[in-house]
């Protein structure tokens, strides 16, 4: 029996939040993949840390029948059913609630939260063990967003005075160029950013 590392695939996700703050969010993707087991053994997955996300993209296995069943596993307790995947051949498989006494359940969360543990089980309805099987996933994790202190602009009661609001950045602390918002590569030169406000004609 052999259980494969799983496969990565990394990128960067930018999203706005309220008060313009941006929060990047890593998502990675990955499939686990398993050779051989034996019909309802649980073999760990992933573990999720606090407010990761998890997403079954696909499953399937080779033999025809088989089930898988992903579960979720909290800390201190029994592992959860969450989703249970039919194979209808070694070639299609559909995500169905339907349970092992024959009821019917909610459709399930297509999202787990961590913290929690993902754990696998599988087996056929035709035999007493199950072939090669594997599932394919995204994990979401959030990053620190890092903010400023506000910046204030004194109320006015002069309708027509304007002010300025800039966006400037240094890799010295001491020379500062205005950039616009928005996504900023990575660098291997450190960048600091400052909010910069004028009134109108001010420098």
């Amino acid at each position: 029996m052999k259980i494969s590392t799983p496969q990565i695939l990394k990128g960067i996700l930018a999203s706005f939040i309220s008060f313009g703050n941006l929060q990047a969010s890593e998502v990675t993707y990955g499939n686990f993949t398993r050779d051989i087991g034996f019909n309802l053994e649980e073999v760990p997955v992933l573990t999720l840390k606090e407010g990761e996300l998890f997403e079954v993209i696909s499953a399937n296995a080779r033999t025809p029948r088989t089930v898988i069943n992903i579960k979720i596993k909290p800390e201190g307790t029994e592992s959860l059913m969450w989703q249970r995947w039919w194979v209808v051949n070694d070639r299609a498989t559909k995500l169905r609630n339907t349970m092992s006494d024959g009821t019917t359940s909610e459709p399930p969360s297509p999202l787990a939260v961590g913290p929690c543990e993902i754990v696998l089980s599988t087996f056929a309805t035709g035999d007493t063990v199950t072939g090669p099987h594997r599932i394919s996933y995204k994990i979401t994790r959030p990053s620190p967003v890092n903010t400023s202190p506000p910046i204030l602009l004194p109320p006015t009661e002069d309708a027509t005075k304007n002010y300025f609001v800039k966006l400037q950045v240094s890799t010295d602390l001491k020379t500062w160029q205005d950039v616009e918002p928005g996504q900023f590569l990575g660098s291997n030169t450190a960048r600091f950013f400052r909010i910069k406000t004028s009134e109108e004609g001010g420098e």
